[in-house]
């Protein structure tokens, strides 16, 4: 491992590859823990984050400048090229996605991005090295495409590709979640019949997406008889929340943070309430125009999902100062 300024880290693989990460050190000043550095039975000092969306080479994921990203590419494909690169590398979970936006949050550093075919929907001077399609080539955008408007930020979360994440679904319409951010965990059981998953709760019972009649409600309350569930989208300023109380753990995965900034009421959210299982997307893609941002979530896919405008990254973690862990 190589250090740089700002927290960026080369990390080369045991094939001698690189990648380019940001790293995020666990604050040592709160008395609590958050929630993304608790992975497993272990407390990791400090989490990488893919600086770009990633490629596969030789079945492997990497973090590269000026690189097409890879897509067509289902979940349990991501999750795969993530995990064979060794011991702390994984997909990025929802926990670490929120992680971030919450930092731009903070800061007023929303990441503008690839949302129009090569360039920003809503900074239409903005615009990024077009390389198939409507995507662009990984890092090829301003400044203002990172996490926190400067060089050494995490690039393209807003665009480009939808990425998928580990540790959060819908499922029959009731949230689920893998605790804290043990979706990282190497020995993490993501699949689909996992006794890992747990349903999102209040005191009166399981979160669910009520969505109905071009409505979509977060609510504990139990569906009426006549209920048919359904599955549809809506901007951020239009989902109902209805819930006898907010747990932190729907904060922690993005469902309803503590604040959001002005302009993420226009993008938009998809749920997918009907029988099945439906994995996370956030991001949104190079065409999704004016439904686009950063704080996009689309719980709509299945997990054998896979197009031109789905990719991910992986990350990587450290505890007790080491970068391979056990």
């Amino acid at each position: 491992m190589n250090a740089v300024d700002h927290n960026n880290v080369v990390i080369f693989d045991d094939r001698g590859i690189p990648s380019i990460m940001c790293r995020f050190v666990r604050p040592k000043d709160t008395e609590e823990v958050p929630a993304v550095f608790k992975i497993g039975d272990k407390v990791a000092d400090a989490i990488y984050i893919s600086k770009y969306p990633n490629i596969v080479i030789d079945g492997r994921a990497y973090s590269m400048p000026m690189a097409d990203p890879t897509v067509n590419i289902t979940f349990d494909g991501a999750v795969q090229a993530c995990r064979c690169k060794g011991l702390g590398w994984h997909l990025m979970t929802a926990v670490e996605y929120e992680y971030l936006l919450n930092q731009s949050r903070e800061k007023g550093t929303m990441p503008h991005g690839n949302t129009d075919w090569g360039k920003d929907y809503y900074h239409n001077d903005e615009q990024g090295k077009v390389s198939n399609l409507g995507r662009t080539y990984t890092g090829t955008g301003p400044v203002t495409w990172n996490h926190d408007h400067t060089p050494y930020g995490v690039s393209d979360l807003n665009g480009n590709v939808w990425e998928w994440l580990a540790g959060l679904r819908i499922k029959d319409g009731v949230i689920e979640f893998i605790p804290d951010n043990k979706a990282a965990s190497p020995y993490c059981d993501l699949s689909k019949d996992s006794a890992e998953w747990q349903q999102a709760e209040t005191s009166k019972g399981p979160v669910r997406a009520n969505v109905e009649c071009g409505e979509i409600t977060i609510t504990d309350a139990v569906a009426a008889d006549d209920y048919e569930p359904d599955y549809d989208g809506v901007r951020i300023e239009k989902l109902e929340v209805e819930l006898s109380e907010i747990p932190q753990v729907l904060k922690d995965l993005g469902i309803i943070p503590d604040k959001r900034a002005e302009e993420e009421g226009k993008t938009y959210v998809y749920f997918d309430a009907t029988e099945g299982e439906y994995m996370p997307l956030r991001g949104s893609a190079f065409g999704n125009t004016s439904n686009s941002g950063p704080s996009a979530l689309s719980l709509s896919n299945p997990r054998s999902s896979s197009n031109v405008g789905v990719g991910f990254r992986s990350a990587f973690y450290e505890v007790n100062g080491k970068l391979i862990t056990e």
